[in-house]
C-alpha cells in the first residue's frame, strides 16, 4: 500500500514537471490570445462580501474554504481580491493555497505587521511581490497580481495602479502552481485546511476573490478596481455558492460602496458622546482627546455640522441627548464667559464670525448663563456652564491615543497581547468603544460600572478601571488611572498598576492626571501648570530599584576603569590654631561628585540646586566613604540629616519609554553626577616648623583617604572651578595670630598605599606685630634701660649692677612666657636667638661694669708732684702755728702742682663700653630683622611650600628609619 501511494505522488510530481518543461518550450508572441472574462450577471443585486472577526477577537475558526480546486498546473495566472482591514494581526493572511500537508504555501497573500507591507508569494519563486504600505482601517483596497510565465514577468496592481513588477523565478526554472490543493480565506494553512493560528488570521472584509489561468491586461484590472465591472475567475470564482463559510458574517453590498473612498478613516470625523456633563469638562475633554467642541464659522457650516452629527444618532444610545421633539441637545463651542454678550471660541477666545443660530429671545441669561447649547430645531439657548448636556467632539485627523504603562513584552509587534495605540470607534454597551489597532480594546461594563481593557487574543488577560459617572473626570479612562490587573499585563496577576491614556507627544509633553498635556520642562518645576496640579506630584528624581546594593561601589561604564570621585573643599573658618598643641581646627564643607551608572534619574531641572535627594533616598544610595587620616580623633565622612545631596543634569534624556505610566525625562546615572555636601568640624594635627618663629609660615594639611574600595576601582580627582582651584577659604583672612594664605587641593600619589589619597595644603603666616610689641619692643626697651647704666656715675657700681639685674630678670620672665606659648623644639627658634641675646647681653653688661669698676682710683690718691707730700705732713699735729697751716692748706689750690684725676681710666673704659654695646646691638638687630623680615615677606606660593614640606617630611621619615 505504501509503495502504491509513493508511486502516485511520484507520478503526480513527474507530470507537473514535464508539463512545466513543455510549456516553457511553446513559443509566444507579444500580446496573448484574446480572453473572455465571465461577468457577474447579478452584480446589480449586490456583491457578495464576507466579514471576518468584525468584533476584533482573534479566532482560528473564522474562514472561508473554496468548494473546489483545479486539476491542471497553472503557469500564467491572474489573482485578484478586494478587502477591508478591521484589525491588525502580527501576520494577516488574506488567503492561502495549500498543495498538501507539507507544501502549504503554494500561493498566499498577507500583510506583515513587522514589515508594514503587503506581499504575494508563490512556491518555487526567488522573489515575492511587495507593496510596502499598510491600508487605513475600514478602507476598501483592491490588489491584483498577474504573472506571465513565458516571460517570467509579474505585475502587482493596487487599486488599479501598477506598483511593482519584476521576475519571480530569476535565474531559476519557472515553477507552476500545482493543482489539487485547497483555497482558504482568512487563515494560514500549516496543513491542509488546518493548523490555523489566530495570530495569523485575517480580521476584515473580503470580496471579489478570483483566480484566472491567464494574465489579464492592465485596462481590465483598472475596470475591476474602479468597480466598472464585476467578473468571476475561471479557476476560483467569487460566488457565495462556491464557498464554505465558517463563523463569518456575509452580506451583499452595492458595487459603488466597494469603491467609496470618500473617507479613509484618517480624515475629519465627529463623535457624539451619550453622557451628560458640564461645558468646561467637555471642552477640555475633547481637547485632551485630540479634538475640540466644533465652532462653526457660519450658518451654512453650522447646519452642515448638524447634518453630520445627526447621522451619528443611535436612538437607544443617545436617548438622553434628545429633546422630546427629537431635536439634538448638545453643547455648542461658544461662550461669553470673559465678556458678557461677546460670544467667542472657548479655545482661542476669538469672537465668532457670525451672530449664531439663536432661538427667539436668546441669549437672555445675563452674566450667569454663559454657555450655548442646541435646542429645538437646532436653535441655540444660553445656559449655565455647569449644566449637563451631551457633546460632539470634532477631530481633524483620526484620534491617536497612547496607552502607557505596558511592559515591552506586552506590546511587542509580533508577540504582544496588547496595543498601546487606541482611538474611539463606535459604541459597545452604549458607551464609547476605545479600540486598539488589533490586539486589545477598552469597553464599558454597565453592571459593574467599570472599564475593561481586554486582549483580543486571550480574554482572560484584562484589567479593570472603576468608573464614577457622578464625577466627569473619574468616568472616562482618559488620563492617568490606577487599573486593577487580572492577568497579562507585565506578568502581574490580581494587583494594581498605574497606566495612562494620552494624546501627549512622548518625550515632549507630560500628561496630567486628567489627560491635559503640558510641556515636559513644566514637570516638577515648582509651578503648578496642570489643571489638577498633578505635574508637581511624585517629583522624586530618583527611585531606587529593589536590586540596588548601596554597600557596593559603582563600576565605571567601560567596565575596567576606576570611578573618579571629584572632591572640592570649602573651608568656612579656622576657629583655632594651636601652635603649642601642634594642631588646628577647621570648619569646612566637603563636596564630593561622582557617577553611579546603576541609577536612573527622572525629570532633572536645569538648576542643579533644585535636584535634591531626600534624606531617605540619599541614605539608600552608595556614597564615598572618606577617612580623615591626620585628624586628632579618628573619623570620616557621614551621611545624615545635615548632608545635602543633589544631582547635576548632564547628557540627553533617554528616548520616551511608554512602559512608564508617568512620562518622565529619564537620565542615565552614567552621565549625571551626584553631588554631596556636608559640613564638618575637625581637629587636625599639624607638624609646625618653628625655625623662623614668629616670622614663620606654616603649611598644614588635611588628609583624606578613600575607604571601602582600592584605588584600582575608586580614585580621587580635584573638582576644579573656573579658577582652576579645588579648595576655597570663606573665612576671615586676618586672624588673631595668623594671616591665612594660599591653599591647594591635590591628589597624593603614594605608591605604598592601596587606597586613593588626597590632601588640602593650607598656608598660614604668623602675624609678628603682636610679638613686636609684647616681646621685641619690650626687650629693646629693657636693653635700653640696661644700656643707660653706662651713663650712671662711673664709680656707682652698685646702681649699675642692680638696674642691669632687674632688666635681666624681666627679660627672663618674658622668655619664660614665650616658652609656654610654643612647643619645645630640638632646634632654636628666631625668637630664642633674640631672647638669648637680650638676656645674655645684660650679663655681659654687668661683667663689663665690674671690669670698669676696677679702673676707679681711691679717693685720696697723691698728686703728680711728690714734694707736695711734704707740705701735707706739716698740716699734722706737729706742724707750725694755725696761721701757717692755713697758708699751707691754701697752697694746695694756688701754689701746688697739677691735680690727679682718680676716675679718668674708668671713664675711658665706660666710653668704650658705650660704643661697643651700641655697635653690637645694631649688628644683631640688623642681622635678626633682615633674616626675619626676609622670611616674612618672601613669596609664599602654596605649590612650592607644599613641595618643601613634603621634602621635609620625606627626610624626616628616612631619618626615623
Amino acid at each position: 500500500m505504501a509503495k502504491g501511494v509513493g508511486f502516485i505522488f511520484f507520478s503526480r510530481y513527474a507530470a507537473v514537471g514535464w508539463l512545466a518543461i513543455f510549456s516553457s518550450l511553446v513559443p509566444q508572441t507579444v500580446g496573448q490570445a484574446a480572453y473572455k472574462l465571465i461577468q457577474n450577471e447579478n452584480a446589480g443585486s449586490g456583491i457578495y462580501v464576507a466579514h471576518l472577526q468584525k468584533n476584533g477577537y482573534a479566532k482560528d475558526d473564522t474562514s472561508l474554504r473554496y468548494n473546489g480546486t483545479f486539476y491542471e498546473p497553472l503557469m500564467s495566472y491572474t489573482f485578484c481580491h478586494r478587502f477591508q482591514l478591521y484589525y491588525t494581526r502580527p501576520r494577516m493572511y488574506i488567503t492561502t493555497y495549500a498543495y498538501d500537508n507539507t507544501e502549504t504555501n503554494e500561493l498566499y497573500s498577507e500583510y506583515h505587521l513587522g514589515r508594514s507591507a503587503f506581499r504575494v508569494c508563490k512556491r518555487g519563486t526567488k522573489f515575492c511581490s511587495w507593496h510596502r504600505e499598510m491600508p487605513p482601517f475600514n478602507w476598501w483596497r483592491q490588489i491584483c497580481i498577474t504573472y506571465d510565465a513565458f516571460r517570467d514577468v509579474y505585475k502587482l496592481y493596487v487599486d488599479g495602479e501598477k506598483v511593482d513588477s519584476g521576475s519571480f523565478a530569476g535565474e531559476n526554472q519557472v515553477q507552476p502552481i500545482r493543482p489539487g490543493g485547497i483555497f482558504v480565506v482568512g487563515q494560514d494553512q500549516d496543513e491542509l485546511d488546518g493548523g490555523y493560528n489566530k495570530r495569523q488570521s485575517w480580521a476584515g472584509a473580503i470580496t471579489q476573490y478570483n483566480l484566472w489561468d491567464f494574465a489579464i491586461e492592465d485596462y481590465d484590472i483598472e475596470n475591476m478596481a474602479e468597480c466598472r465591472s464585476d467578473v468571476f475567475g475561471n479557476i476560483v470564482r467569487w460566488d457565495q455558492d462556491f464557498w464554505m463559510e465558517r463563523n463569518v458574517y456575509t452580506e451583499f453590498l452595492p458595487t459603488f460602496q466597494l469603491c467609496d473612498h470618500s473617507s479613509d478613516g484618517n480624515g475629519p470625523s465627529y463623535f457624539l458622546f451619550p453622557e451628560q456633563f458640564d461645558f468646561w469638562f467637555f471642552s477640555s475633554f475633547c481637547k485632551n482627546l485630540g479634538g475640540e467642541i466644533p465652532v462653526p464659522d457660519s450658518a451654512e457650516q453650522y447646519h452642515e455640522l448638524m447634518d453630520n452629527v445627526e447621522d451619528l444618532l443611535v436612538a437607544d444610545i443617545h436617548e438622553r441627548c434628545l429633546h422630546a421633539s427629537g431635536s439634538l441637545l448638545t453643547w455648542v463651542g461658544s461662550t461669553d464667559k470673559w465678556q458678557e454678550g461677546l460670544w467667542v471660541n472657548p479655545y482661542t477666545q476669538e469672537p465668532l464670525n457670525w451672530d449664531g443660530f439663536w432661538d427667539s429671545g436668546y441669549p437672555h441669561g445675563g452674566t450667569a448663563q454663559n454657555c450655548a447649547m442646541t435646542y429645538v430645531d437646532r436653535r441655540w439657548h444660553d445656559d449655565y456652564c455647569d449644566a449637563k448636556s451631551c457633546v460632539v467632539c470634532h477631530f481633524a485627523t483620526r484620534m491617536n491615543l497612547t496607552m502607557r504603562g505596558f511592559c515591552p513584552g506586552d506590546i511587542k509587534t509580533m508577540e504582544g497581547s496588547f496595543d498601546n495605540q487606541y482611538f474611539i470607534d463606535g459604541y459597545k454597551n452604549k458607551k464609547a468603544h476605545w479600540r486598539g489597532l488589533g490586539k486589545s480594546h477598552i469597553y464599558y461594563l454597565p453592571l459593574t460600572k467599570t472599564w475593561r481593557l481586554e486582549s483580543f487574543y486571550e480574554t482572560d488577560q484584562f484589567a479593570l478601571l472603576a468608573a464614577d459617572d457622578s464625577v466627569p473626570r473619574a468616568f472616562y479612562p482618559l488620563g492617568r488611572h490606577h487599573w486593577e490587573i487580572n492577568k497579562g499585563v507585565c506578568q502581574l496577576e490580581h494587583t494594581g498598576r498605574q497606566m495612562t491614556i494620552t494624546k501627549c507627544v512622548g518625550g515632549e509633553e507630560f500628561t496630567c492626571n486628567d489627560g491635559t498635556c503640558v510641556q515636559m520642562y513644566q514637570r516638577c518645576n515648582l509651578i503648578e501648570d496642570c489643571p489638577d496640579y498633578s505635574d508637581e506630584e511624585n517629583c522624586d528624581i530618583l527611585q531606587i530599584d529593589d536590586g540596588y546594593k548601596s554597600e557596593l561601589f559603582p563600576r565605571h561604564p567601560d567596565g575596567h576603569s576606576a570611578v573618579e570621585i571629584h572632591v572640592g573643599v570649602e573651608i568656612l573658618a579656622l576657629p583655632k590654631i594651636d601652635t603649642l598643641g601642634l594642631s588646628f581646627t577647621s570648619d569646612f564643607d566637603l563636596l564630593m561628585r561622582w557617577i553611579d551608572p546603576r541609577l536612573t534619574f527622572f525629570d532633572l531641572r536645569e538648576l542643579t540646586e533644585l535636584n535634591s535627594l531626600s534624606s531617605r533616598i540619599q541614605s539608600g544610595i552608595w556614597s564615598p566613604k572618606l577617612g580623615f587620616t591626620n585628624a586628632k580623633i579618628i573619623g570620616g565622612t557621614l551621611v545624615d540629616d545635615t548632608t545635602a545631596t543633589i544631582v547635576e543634569k548632564n547628557g540627553f534624556p533617554a528616548p520616551d519609554d511608554v512602559s512608564r505610566g508617568v512620562e518622565a525625562s529619564v537620565y542615565s546615572g552614567a552621565d549625571c553626577y551626584i553631588l554631596q555636601k556636608r559640613e564638618y568640624f575637625v581637629d587636625w594635627t599639624c607638624d609646625y616648623n618653628l625655625l623662623f618663629y614668629p616670622f614663620d609660615t606654616q603649611v598644614c594639611k588635611m588628609m583624606f583617604e578613600m575607604t571601602g574600595g582600592t584605588k584600582d576601582y575608586l580614585t580621587f580627582a580635584v573638582d576644579r572651578d573656573e579658577e582652576g582651584k579645588g579648595v576655597h577659604y570663606q573665612g576671615d583672612v586676618l586672624l588673631l595670630e595668623y594671616t591665612v594664605g594660599e591653599m591647594m587641593l591635590k591628589v597624593v600619589n603614594d605608591s605604598d598605599s592601596k587606597y586613593a589619597q588626597m590632601k588640602v595644603s593650607l598656608s598660614i603666616t604668623r602675624r609678628w606685630f603682636y610679638f613686636g610689641i609684647n616681646v621685641f619692643l619690650q626687650s629693646v626697651l629693657l636693653l635700653a634701660v640696661a644700656y643707660m647704666t653706662f651713663y650712671y656715675r662711673v664709680d656707682n657700681f652698685q646702681d649699675r649692677v642692680m638696674v642691669s639685674i632687674t632688666c635681666m630678670l624681666v627679660i627672663a620672665n618674658v622668655q619664660s612666657s614665650i616658652n609656654e606659648m610654643v612647643p619645645r623644639t630640638s632646634y632654636l627658634k628666631m625668637i630664642d636667638y633674640f631672647l638669648m641675646y637680650s638676656f645674655n647681653i645684660i650679663i655681659v653688661v654687668m661683667v663689663y661694669h665690674t671690669y670698669q669698676a676696677t679702673h676707679v682710683e681711691e679717693q685720696f690718691a697723691p698728686n703728680e708732684d711728690d714734694k707736695a707730700m711734704e707740705r701735707v705732713k706739716k698740716l699734722g699735729p706737729t706742724g707750725g702755728s694755725a696761721n701757717e697751716k692755713n697758708k699751707l692748706w691754701n697752697s694746695f689750690f694756688i701754689e701746688g702742682g697739677e691735680a690727679v684725676d682718680k676716675l679718668e681710666e674708668a671713664r675711658r673704659v665706660n666710653k668704650q663700653g658705650q660704643i661697643i654695646f651700641v655697635v653690637a646691638f645694631l649688628i644683631f638687630q640688623i642681622i635678626f630683622w633682615s633674616v626675619g623680615l626676609s622670611e616674612y615677606f618672601s613669596e609664599k606660593k602654596i605649590e612650592k611650600l607644599t613641595e618643601l614640606e613634603e621634602l621635609r617630611e620625606k627626610i624626616s621619615a628616612q631619618g626615623e628609619h
